[in-house]
Protein backbone atom coordinates (compact mmCIF):
# COMPACT_ATOMS: atom_id res chain seq x y z
CA UNK A 1 0.00 0.00 0.00
CA UNK A 2 1.37 3.38 -1.16
CA UNK A 3 0.90 6.25 1.15
CA UNK A 4 -0.57 9.14 -0.76
CA UNK A 5 -2.49 12.09 0.38
CA UNK A 6 -5.75 10.25 -0.33
CA UNK A 7 -4.89 7.71 1.89
CA UNK A 8 -3.12 9.98 4.44
CA UNK A 9 -6.81 11.99 4.18
CA UNK A 10 -8.97 8.85 4.89
CA UNK A 11 -6.79 8.07 7.92
CA UNK A 12 -7.33 11.35 9.20
CA UNK A 13 -10.80 11.62 8.53
CA UNK A 14 -11.20 8.07 10.44
CA UNK A 15 -9.37 8.82 13.59
CA UNK A 16 -10.35 12.83 13.53
CA UNK A 17 -13.77 13.46 11.89
CA UNK A 18 -14.07 16.82 10.29
CA UNK A 19 -12.04 18.36 12.51
CA UNK A 20 -9.28 20.64 11.71
CA UNK A 21 -6.59 20.37 14.17
CA UNK A 22 -6.19 17.63 16.37
CA UNK A 23 -3.32 15.88 18.25
CA UNK A 24 -1.58 12.72 18.10
CA UNK A 25 -0.69 10.38 20.34
CA UNK A 26 2.08 12.40 22.38
CA UNK A 27 0.36 15.75 22.06
CA UNK A 28 1.49 17.03 19.26
CA UNK A 29 -0.77 19.21 17.15
CA UNK A 30 -1.69 18.58 14.15
CA UNK A 31 -3.26 20.92 11.45
CA UNK A 32 -5.28 18.63 8.58
CA UNK A 33 -4.03 20.84 5.48
CA UNK A 34 -0.34 20.53 6.46
CA UNK A 35 -0.39 17.05 5.83
CA UNK A 36 3.40 16.76 4.41
CA UNK A 37 4.41 19.76 5.27
CA UNK A 38 7.69 19.91 7.84
CA UNK A 39 7.66 23.73 7.98
CA UNK A 40 3.84 24.38 8.71
CA UNK A 41 3.52 26.53 11.80
CA UNK A 42 1.09 28.26 14.13
CA UNK A 43 1.95 30.79 17.09
CA UNK A 44 0.49 29.68 20.25
CA UNK A 45 0.89 31.39 23.27
CA UNK A 46 3.75 33.13 21.73
CA UNK A 47 5.05 30.09 20.91
CA UNK A 48 5.66 28.43 17.50
CA UNK A 49 4.47 25.57 17.26
CA UNK A 50 4.42 22.61 14.18
CA UNK A 51 1.59 21.52 13.09
CA UNK A 52 3.06 19.54 9.35
CA UNK A 53 1.70 15.57 9.84
CA UNK A 54 2.16 12.48 8.37
CA UNK A 55 1.79 8.71 8.17
CA UNK A 56 3.89 7.05 11.34
CA UNK A 57 4.09 3.12 11.07
CA UNK A 58 3.07 1.85 14.63
CA UNK A 59 5.09 -1.39 14.08
CA UNK A 60 7.88 0.01 12.10
CA UNK A 61 8.57 -1.45 8.52
CA UNK A 62 12.45 -2.06 9.15
CA UNK A 63 11.61 -4.08 12.30
CA UNK A 64 9.10 -6.64 10.70
CA UNK A 65 5.57 -4.13 10.63
CA UNK A 66 3.75 -4.31 7.45
CA UNK A 67 2.32 -1.19 5.71
CA UNK A 68 -1.37 -1.82 6.69
CA UNK A 69 -4.21 0.72 7.40
CA UNK A 70 -4.34 -1.17 10.89
CA UNK A 71 -0.31 -0.12 11.27
CA UNK A 72 -0.65 3.08 10.43
CA UNK A 73 -1.65 6.72 12.31
CA UNK A 74 -1.42 10.60 11.95
CA UNK A 75 1.48 11.75 13.88
CA UNK A 76 3.05 15.16 14.00
CA UNK A 77 5.65 15.09 11.68
CA UNK A 78 8.31 16.03 14.54
CA UNK A 79 7.23 13.32 16.64
CA UNK A 80 7.85 11.01 14.15
CA UNK A 81 10.74 11.60 13.19
CA UNK A 82 11.98 11.33 17.41
CA UNK A 83 10.10 7.73 16.95
CA UNK A 84 11.67 7.10 13.79
CA UNK A 85 11.64 2.65 13.68
CA UNK A 86 12.91 2.47 17.60
CA UNK A 87 10.11 0.34 19.46
CA UNK A 88 11.02 2.05 22.66
CA UNK A 89 11.67 5.73 22.59
CA UNK A 90 11.52 9.22 24.84
CA UNK A 91 9.02 11.77 23.21
CA UNK A 92 8.62 15.14 24.86
CA UNK A 93 5.56 14.05 27.08
CA UNK A 94 7.03 10.12 27.90
CA UNK A 95 8.71 6.96 27.28
CA UNK A 96 6.31 4.70 25.00
CA UNK A 97 6.60 1.28 23.79
CA UNK A 98 5.08 -0.58 20.70
CA UNK A 99 3.54 -3.51 21.85
CA UNK A 100 1.48 -6.54 20.27
CA UNK A 101 -1.89 -6.95 21.07
CA UNK A 102 -1.50 -10.79 22.48
CA UNK A 103 -3.67 -13.52 19.55
CA UNK A 104 -3.47 -11.17 16.89
CA UNK A 105 -1.40 -9.28 14.23
CA UNK A 106 -2.29 -5.81 15.71
CA UNK A 107 0.38 -3.55 17.13
CA UNK A 108 -0.03 -0.63 19.60
CA UNK A 109 1.59 1.96 21.11
CA UNK A 110 1.55 2.30 25.24
CA UNK A 111 2.97 4.92 27.40
CA UNK A 112 5.33 3.38 29.70
CA UNK A 113 6.47 6.68 31.83
CA UNK A 114 5.31 9.94 31.62
CA UNK A 115 8.10 12.69 31.60
CA UNK A 116 8.76 14.63 34.64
Amino acid sequence: MTITRVLAMQLWQSHYGNAAYAEDFDGGLMYRDAYGDPNYYEWRNGTKVYCGWNIHHIHPLARGGKNRRDNMICTNIITNQEAGDKITYWLENGLYQVQKKRGTSIHYIVKLEERT
